[in-house]
């Protein structure tokens, strides 16, 4: 599904190469983790995956067109756009050129709310949501397309505890029902059920074992 073959990346503006020789294969169904500190490159890493940038360097492939992202907790941003929690969810449905609501759309979005628990709240604004019921909202309309790859980016930050763990339920059961998942975190314990974990910094990525051997992380899975 996605392969990077010895990619490299560097913005225009900085003499500094935000990716260096990355070598990356993921394949269908796949739960890999991505973890890394703030500036180490996961950004970047995640921009060309998302099609947002271009290697400099290398090639990458990423054979499915579908993909449902879902960003960190923004809250702030969020609460200005003033749509009901289902208007959100709509926005979610892949290609739809329509100016109505078919009744397949119209269940898609029902399943999407029932499975997130958000049906009742469908008529309210989402600027009177908690940020634990918005993420919820945004998980359900980045799944409202039926994508094959979800793409997590840290949702889980500035969570409650009790929400960032059902988040974490809910992913894990996404990924039970056969979504590839692909997942950055600043926790290694959010990735205990993840086949595969790779560790970002200053551009290069290795497995999180290698880093644990060179010592420089010493938080186990």
């Amino acid at each position: 599904m996605i392969e990077f073959r010895d990619v490299g990346f560097s913005y225009e503006d900085e003499d500094k190469a935000m990716l260096r020789h990355v070598n990356f294969t993921m394949k269908d169904g796949e739960f890999v983790g991505i973890l890394g500190p703030n500036g180490g490159g996961k950004s970047t890493f995640l921009k060309l995956t998302l099609g947002i940038l271009k290697p400099n360097e290398g090639s990458l492939t990423i054979t499915d067109s579908r993909i449902g992202y879902l960003s960190q907790t923004t809250s702030v941003q969020d609460h200005d756009f003033q749509c009901t929690v289902y208007e959100l969810v709509c926005l979610g449905l892949v290609d739809r050129k329509k100016l109505f609501l078919s009744r397949a759309d119209k269940e898609k979005v029902r399943a999407a709310l029932d499975e997130f628990e958000l049906w009742d709240y469908r008529k309210k604004l989402i600027s009177e949501l908690s940020g634990g019921q918005l993420q919820r909202v945004r998980l359900a309309k980045a799944l409202v397309g039926d994508p094959t790859l979800l793409v997590f980016d840290e949702p889980d930050a500035g969570m409650d505890e009790a929400n960032h763990h059902h988040l974490i339920h809910i992913i894990e059961k996404l990924h039970q029902r056969g979504k590839s998942i692909l997942f950055v975190s600043h926790h290694p314990h959010d990735l205990e059920h993840a086949d595969s974990v790779y560790f970002i910094e200053g551009g290069e990525l290795i497995t999180y074992a290698e880093e644990l051997e060179r010592g420089h992380h010493h938080v186990s899975l």
